[in-house]
């Protein structure tokens, strides 16, 4: 591959481009911010402090991630506007040098069924890439190893212009994926008790249906006494097989309720789309409740739960699979990744290595690639988060944290301290908020907000590097600093 060289020996000069190397706060006056105006280096790592209810959060979230965001949002078109939630612009006077802000939080991941530590951190897709390479047999790309890709064959005519003529020919094609027909790639099979979706001796017109949200006088319950398929005032347990067939199973079918075109479905596959394709644990807490009392969830007797079809469980390196490969411990599976040489994928082995390592560094060495992300604790999550970032090729980015050291173990704080590091050296702004002493110290920046909490607070009392702040002991944060940083 040819490179180009440079010639010149001489420095460029300055451009006006890299001037531009702070975020400016001006008149910040949301929530109880006095006036506050401040200037935040970026590329550095920069750490709010201050008693809580002092306006941290105030001034991070709701001033500046908050603003930037309005701002991407507002690069959309009017109808994915339309989808989005309308954000005002913050009570400040001046915002000026922001970057595309992504916040980092404790909240919980998942959302859906198939979501997992892999698909979370890109880890997964560097396993496919390599067993798409090395795997016996070779079973196909990537996808043909992605339990989010169903295998699709199809066949047809076509016509076309050819030589003046029209002429007709059969085409087929076909996608190989990865996915487990059976349970779909979610791992598991849905086994439903009847009992708990109706009163089999009313009718729907009376009802009869128990699941959340399907009232008589709802909009379901109105798809379902309208559909014309059974008698809505016949109770249930008299339906004949074919009408009780056409209530719980049938497939999407065109109707017309109340001159309203519709697809009508049968309860079990609607349940299943609008409920069991996400997480448990992510809904709401009576539809959970309903889903506890209905549905009972095993492993799915085809892939053993893997969520992988037959053949991409047929390919192998060294003996291994993917899916044994996802199950290993993480730390395991960096030793087993470590052991395979193989020059044409040497770019894509380091790579990997990185973010297996990167797990282990942080302290989530313990989890499997497999593990579904909805069960994560909130700081499981937000550590995986920011294992996704640190992969990102993004760069000049800023990411907002808020109190990531919350619950950790001290040994497991230099190791949030190292990540939050590795984001900065990647040529990222930093924001932190944060309390704890361990994680102030390693600030390229501190901004202590004060001096009390409510309107107490909201003014900036210290701004400067830790070491300055500790010398100057003119605030609490100061004071309970020093022991962590030489004055």
């Amino acid at each position: 591959m040819s490179r180009a060289t440079r010639t010149d020996t001489q420095s460029p000069a300055p451009q006006v481009a890299d001037s531009h190397d702070l975020i400016r706060v001006h008149g910040a006056r949301v929530n109880n911010l006095k006036d506050l105006s401040v200037e935040l280096p970026k590329r550095r790592l920069t750490v709010f402090t201050g008693v809580s209810g002092s306006g941290k959060s105030s001034l991070v979230f709701g001033t500046i991630a908050a603003e930037s965001q309005r701002l991407i949002n507002e690069t959309y078109s009017a109808f994915v506007q339309g989808f989005m939630p309308t954000l005002a612009r913050p009570e400040v006077d001046v915002l000026d040098g922001l970057t595309t802000a992504i916040i980092v939080d404790q909240e919980r991941m998942g959302g859906d069924a198939r979501s997992t530590v892999g698909t979370a951190t890109d880890a997964n897709a560097m396993l496919r890439i390599l067993f798409s390479r090395l795997g016996k047999p070779h079973i196909g790309s990537p996808q043909a190893f992605s339990f989010n890709v169903a295998s699709i064959s199809g066949a047809g005519a076509v016509t076309l212009e050819r030589a003046g003529r029209t002429v007709k020919e059969r085409r087929s094609f076909s996608i190989t994926g990865g996915m487990c027909p059976r349970c779909e790639g979610r791992g598991t099979v849905s086994d439903f008790d009847l009992s708990q979706l109706y009163d089999d001796s009313k009718s729907l017109n009376e009802g009869a249906l128990t699941i959340p949200g399907y009232s008589v006088d709802g909009w379901y319950g109105r798809i379902f006494s309208g559909c014309g398929f059974f008698d809505p005032d016949k109770p249930i347990r008299k339906l004949t097989k074919r009408e009780l067939h056409d209530l719980l199973y049938k497939e999407p079918t065109k109707i017309k309720v109340d001159g309203i075109n519709l697809t009508y479905e049968g309860l079990i596959p609607k349940i299943q789309k609008s409920m069991l394709s996400k997480d448990v644990d992510s809904l709401q807490p009576h539809i959970r409740a309903f889903v506890g009392r209905a549905v009972t969830l095993t492993a799915c007797p085809e892939c053993g739960g893997t969520r992988l079809s037959e053949a991409a469980r047929s390919s192998k390196i060294d003996g291994i699979n993917i899916a044994d490969a996802c199950a290993m411990q993480i730390t395991d599976l960096a030793a087993w990744v470590r052991g395979l040489d193989e020059p044409s994928v040497a770019p894509l082995l380091a790579a990997l290595r990185q973010t297996l390592d990167s797990f282990a560094e942080i302290g989530l060495g313990y989890l499997s690639l497999d593990r579904s992300s909805g069960t994560l604790s909130g700081g499981e999550a937000q550590r995986t988060k920011m294992i996704r970032h640190l992969g990102s090729s993004l760069t000049d980015v800023t990411y907002v944290f808020d109190e990531p050291t919350i619950g950790m173990h001290p040994h497991d704080i230099q190791r949030m301290n190292n990540l939050l590091r590795q984001l900065r050296d990647k040529g990222n702004t930093v924001l932190v908020v944060e309390h704890k002493p361990e994680a102030i110290a390693i600030a390229d920046h501190v901004v202590d907000l004060g001096p009390g909490a409510g309107h107490d607070g909201g003014r900036i009392v210290f701004e400067g590097t830790p070491a300055d702040l500790v010398a100057a002991r003119s605030t609490l944060t100061g004071e309970h600093l020093a022991a962590y940083v030489g004055s």
